[in-house]
């Protein structure tokens, strides 16, 4: 009888430990995409989804999901978060639209927190956590960047819209100047269940990935729904790396390889995956040649030809390669460009007053596009309203019926405690150019204020322009993932694209701090000499000497 009690407890416990493993879920995924001007766009992507951590209670498990982010996640009440490394930009007149919506030079942080009292306490504690995790300057993030946009970054997760209004904010902050190294890569790489060691991760090669002509590195927490009334729930991270290669730069040809790119081969996948592939977005012209015979051929929802290698299948030390028939890449001068991309620059001269200009390109030939444009200008910088001017095609629009602007939303920056936030909801007409400009004047800092390089200026963020995600059906990998299998992808297509513009970089009035130091060498020589010679008169000591004793000298 003892013995069956005993044999029972183990097929109830082998049997809970079955069922309990089956509650976390990861997914890797490498897609590879020849860009038009025969550069290579390579984008690593992980998924864990967990159903252990629910709203409200303390984290009891954890197994594929990172601990060192759910303890963050709970910690500070979070209930969205996206951190963003990025260096270089997004060319999007070459390149067209990354395959996940990509950020500005820097790193970007936003998130929404729960109104739990002490917001603004859990947000100044978040960007510290982070920072410590990453190895980052996120603990910069202060009162003077952080804002809280109306317009722009709405939540990615589904759920109730009305319900999170009202019961979360939403908090935003970026750092333009701030360097991405392998330091923050290798705590990054730390959060995968199976690290480095195997599987796509392996693939990552530091001094590959940072020798990139553009490269970026996100982390996106955000719960994830079940079924179409979502009362069955997830909360999803994901991990993605993003790279933008040049094999032309070495050889003058697109051939490409594994080892090539990353230094490394395949070893094997990742044994915790429940699934793990390699996705090669063909090209619809050239004549090409994928080694080894991919597994599958498959279309997504943009109608792109995609070879899908199954990575658990593959053979240890695998080097896929794409060699095209061609002695030397001819660069195509007739690419389809992006629907909507925007350049933003300044104007004027000199130390006292200038401008931002920013031109937002719409392609299509008969579609109104919709969009949203998103600019935080620092403090230092005085916005003017009034000067507020907008260009339809060179066309100044001073008429509000026609105008393209429906909402707008300002705030005036307040010296050393926040910054200008523009958002302005626009109509652009087809095929048209729109351009906004805004004039300041620049303000003196205290020479405390100054950075070290302090002639070099100070780096303005990027403007977001963003768009709801229909026609921008190429960006399927990141859409479609963002709901279960049995749900219809039409209700993931509800969020945000999101172009970036150019950063900027602003000259201020600078005084000039080799004064300090002209005025100290300059009075010290000047103490140093009267010093000197006063000292000597009044210590020495002077003896007459007689004439005779001299002669006496001499004739001695």
């Amino acid at each position: 009888m003892w013995q069956l009690g005993r044999f029972l407890f183990f097929i109830l416990l082998f049997t809970f430990v079955e069922n309990y493993q089956h509650n976390d879920i990861f997914k890797e995924s490498l897609t590879i995409k020849p860009l038009s001007d025969g550069k290579l766009l390579t984008h690593f992507q992980f998924n864990v989804r967990t159903s252990e951590i629910k709203e409200g209670k303390a984290f009891s498990h954890y197994k594929f999901f990172p601990r060192a982010i759910g303890q963050i996640i709970q910690s500070y009440n979070a209930r969205e978060l996206h951190l963003t490394f990025t260096q270089g930009r997004w060319n999007y007149e070459d390149w067209g639209y990354p395959i996940v919506p990509s950020a500005g030079t820097g790193v970007e942080l936003w998130a929404w927190l729960w109104k739990d009292g002490k917001l603004d306490k859990n947000w100044k504690s978040l960007t510290n956590a982070l920072a410590g995790l990453f190895c980052a300057s996120l603990n910069f993030i202060d009162d003077t960047i952080t804002v809280q946009p109306k317009l722009s970054f709405r939540p990615e997760g589904l759920y109730n819209a009305t319900e999170l209004s009202a019961r979360a904010e939403l908090r935003y902050g970026s750092l333009p100047h701030e360097n991405v190294c392998t330091e923050n890569l290798t705590p990054w790489i730390k959060l995968l269940p199976c690290k480095s060691t195997s599987g796509i991760a392996s693939l990552l090669n530091g001094h590959k990935l940072y020798d990139s002509n553009f490269h970026s590195m996100s982390i996106h927490v955000r719960p994830v729904c079940q079924d179409l009334e979502c009362l069955d729930r997830q909360l999803e991270i994901v991990q993605t790396v993003s790279a933008v290669v040049d094999p032309v730069r070495n050889s003058g040809k697109r051939d490409w390889s594994l080892d090539q790119i990353f230094g490394r081969r395949l070893s094997q996948a990742c044994p915790l995956a429940e699934e793990s592939k390699l996705e090669v977005i063909l090209s619809e012209n050239g004549d090409y040649k994928l080694s080894p015979a991919v597994d599958d051929v498959t279309k997504n929802d943009g109608d792109a030809t995609i070879a899908l290698y199954n990575l658990k299948t593959l053979q240890l030390e695998t080097d896929i390669s794409m060699t095209w028939n061609e002695d030397v890449f001819k660069y195509n001068l007739n690419y389809e460009q992006p629907r909507v991309y925007a350049h933003r620059f300044f104007t004027g001269y000199g130390q006292e007053r200038g401008g931002i200009k920013v031109n937002i390109f719409n392609k299509s030939t008969n579609m109104t596009v919709p969009i949203i444009y998103y600019d935080v200008i620092p403090w230092f910088l005085k916005l003017y309203l009034h000067t507020l001017k907008v260009q339809i095609n060179g066309e100044e629009v001073r008429d509000s019926p026609v105008s393209p602007i429906k909402d707008l939303y300002y705030q005036p920056a307040v010296d050393r405690s926040r910054p200008n936030v523009i958002e302005a909801e626009l109509l652009l007409p087809p095929n048209s150019i729109t351009t906004l400009s805004i004039n300041f004047d620049k303000v003196f800092l205290k020479y405390t204020e100054h950075p070290p390089d302090a002639n070099r200026g100070f780096d303005i963020g990027s403007a977001v322009i963003s768009s709801i995600g229909e026609g921008f059906n190429h960006l399927h990998d990141f859409m479609t993932r963002n709901c279960s299998e049995d749900i219809p992808k039409a209700t993931c297509h509800h969020f945000f694209i999101r172009v970036y513009t150019e950063t900027l970089l602003v000259s201020l009035p600078t005084p000039d701090f080799s004064m300090p130091y002209n005025v100290i060498t300059l009075t010290c020589t000047v103490i140093a000499l009267f010093f000197g010679s006063t000292f000597n008169l009044l210590t020495r000591d002077f003896v007459a000497l007689q004439p005779n004793e001299g002669n006496k000298n001499k004739e001695g």
